[in-house]
């Protein structure tokens, strides 16, 4: 054989770099992946509008409530009042539907969603909360608040398609 189609022989140092780039992809590519998968699997997007995300239509049937977290941890405060109308309306929000769709997480209804720190990097369970909070302090009753969170979730899918 020619000398000219002989290849270098490489280095040790050169196999360490060849290793740990491929390492480096393969790691990349696997994250990738898996982001997908996380993105599929909770996404908030519902299968239809006929379709309402888990909640309770009777007080009754989620007794014992939850414990929820207690406000004061937060020093967010719109995670503190979200966190604060759970602590005070228990029965308010197990009536109500979380549109983050995190039944898949065994939650049964909005009130769920504060018994952990789920909620706290959740936009849908904040929102959804505080306009519970808002709608109850205005007199509306839970099917009424119920019917508000329902439209204001379709109404905003509606706007981000």
């Amino acid at each position: 054989m020619s000398k000219k189609n002989r290849l270098k022989k490489a280095t040790p140092a050169e196999i360490k770099t060849a290793i740990v780039y491929g390492v480096g992809m393969l790691l990349f590519v696997l994250a990738t992946f898996y982001a997908g998968y996380r993105m599929q699997s909770t996404s908030p997007i519902p299968p239809g509008p006929d379709q309402v995300p888990a909640h309770f239509e009777r007080v009754e049937d989620a007794m014992p409530f939850p414990q929820t977290l207690d406000p004061a941890e937060f020093k967010i405060s719109t995670i503190r009042e979200a966190y604060s109308v759970a602590r005070e309306l228990p029965e308010v929000l197990v009536q109500q539907p979380c549109y983050c769709y995190c039944q898949r997480q065994g939650h049964r209804s909005l009130l769920d969603c504060f018994r952990d720190l789920h909620a706290t990097s959740c936009d849908i369970c904040i929102n959804e909360a505080r306009l519970a909070g808002r709608l109850h302090r205005q007199g509306k009753t839970a099917d009424e608040i119920q019917t508000a969170i329902i439209q204001k979730q379709w109404a905003n899918l509606g706007s981000s398609r």
